[in-house]
């Protein structure tokens, strides 16, 4: 009897450890089915917020490396003609899905907030991210929700009555004051765009007035600085590379030694690329004709109160956003018809690469080599109080800028997990 019941708990015990070891192994298999059937997304896209889209999308996998990334989603923006944003979601397929690319738009007015934009972009993304799981035969629980609004209503049917124009206005001021100084400044900003796909018209003012006190064993050293700024542009597309402009600009700067500078030019532009492509990549050539007259608050190093001045200027520029990194490099030189010595040429470039799958590296520089500061006043020196108050140009033949640095990352690509407490 005694041997029946230990035969018949030996029986049992073995059941339930045969059960045990069948659900492991169901469970891993389980796993490794889930794990297999996962896609990994690499999102590079500021605006998105990346944590937001993460808390939105918790059964999607974004890894941190592209490289070990099933698909790429890379975002570019280009400005629009009511104030607003165009927004580009370009999905790059990797691995499996080389050669499978999409690309999203999502359009953004001047009233959005940045909530409206993010939930605008989570729904492209969304959109993205079910196009590669139906491609790869794999069911995924996300939810995509359209009102009924915006499926009915046509973009280019809406009744403008402003006919695309632009008012934008900033007027503010600071102050600072303690015993031995006190600072007070007001600006006033504005423009007036208008922006199609055939003309894009854009004028903008600013006015800054700026007061500075300071008192040193009761002597007092006051500072105003006054600096105004108008100007319009005139642009005509004349074909998809293509382009002409004209352009007027006022000036006057109490620094710049300069009264009055007005300026009216013309010029053309060419693109390698077509302007439809902008957001992604362009390689222009520009050249700019014409002339400035100008007025000074003191006689000038050339004995100049006032002159008119002939001028002529080439640029060469380059963008492009890919996903390895991008590069925006620009050249420019400008000389004056009465003197070619007179001339400046500068120098713009910001380089972000990535290296390898954790380390990037990005750069930044500019560079002006001048020779054309018409407007130095004759006085040799400058004062302390000039110096450090900064009441005028001082001569120089060149300015440089720079910034450098690296960015490395590495530990695990799979933690979806937000936490932003504290």
């Amino acid at each position: 009897m005694d041997k029946l019941l230990f035969l018949t708990k030996l029986v049992h015990i073995t059941f339930v450890f045969v059960l045990f070891i069948s659900g492991h192994t169901a469970w891993s298999q389980k796993d490794s089915v889930s794990n297999s059937a996962k896609l990994n997304f690499f999102l590079e896209c500021d605006d998105c917020d990346f944590n937001f889209v993460r808390q939105r999308l918790k059964t999607i996998s974004f890894v941190r490396n592209p490289a070990q990334a099933d698909v790429h989603i890379l975002s570019t923006e280009s400005g629009t003609g009511s104030g607003g944003r165009k927004y580009f979601l370009q999905f790059i397929g990797l691995n499996r899905f080389v050669g499978q690319n999409t690309e999203y738009t999502y359009f953004s007015d001047q009233s959005e907030t940045t909530d409206d934009i993010r939930n605008g972009l989570l729904k492209l993304i969304k959109t993205g991210v079910l196009h590669y799981y139906s491609v790869a035969g794999i069911e995924v629980n996300v939810e995509i929700k359209f009102d009924d609004e915006s499926l009915t209503t046509n973009f280019f049917d809406i009744y403008d009555p402003w006919n695309k124009w632009i008012f934008y206005v900033d007027v503010g001021g600071d102050f600072e004051q303690e015993e031995s100084k006190n600072e007070f400044s007001y600006n006033i900003g504005g423009s007036i765009d208008k922006i199609t796909e055939k003309w894009k018209t854009e004028t903008f003012f600013f006015l800054n007035n700026s007061f500075e006190t300071f008192i040193d064993e009761g002597d007092e050293i006051k500072n105003e600085q006054r600096r105004i700024l108008t100007s319009a542009n005139f642009i005509k597309s004349l074909s998809p590379h293509w382009s002409l402009g004209s352009f007027a600009r006022y000036y006057s700067d109490t620094y710049m030694n300069t009264k009055h500078s007005i300026g009216v030019s013309v010029g053309i532009e060419y693109n390698v690329f077509p302007w439809t492509l902008s957001d992604r990549k362009i390689f222009i050539f520009r050249y700019t004709a014409g002339n400035s007259f100008r007025q000074y608050y003191e006689e000038t190093i050339y004995n100049k109160t006032k002159e008119l001045l002939w001028f002529q200027a080439a640029e060469i520029a380059f963008e492009v956003i890919q996903p390895w990194g991008d590069i925006e490099t620009s050249i420019e030189g400008l000389h004056f018809f009465h003197d070619f010595s007179k001339n400046r040429l500068n120098f713009e470039s910001e380089i972000s690469v990535r290296l390898s799958k954790q380390l990037s590296v990005f750069f930044e520089f500019e560079a002006d080599v001048i020779h054309d500061q018409f407007y130095l006043t004759k006085k040799r020196g400058a004062s302390l109080e000039d110096l450090l108050l900064e009441r005028r140009k001082l001569a120089t033949a060149y300015e440089l800028r720079g910034q450098v640095g690296f960015r490395f990352t590495f530990g695990s690509i799979y933690n979806n997990v937000v936490n932003e407490r504290f």
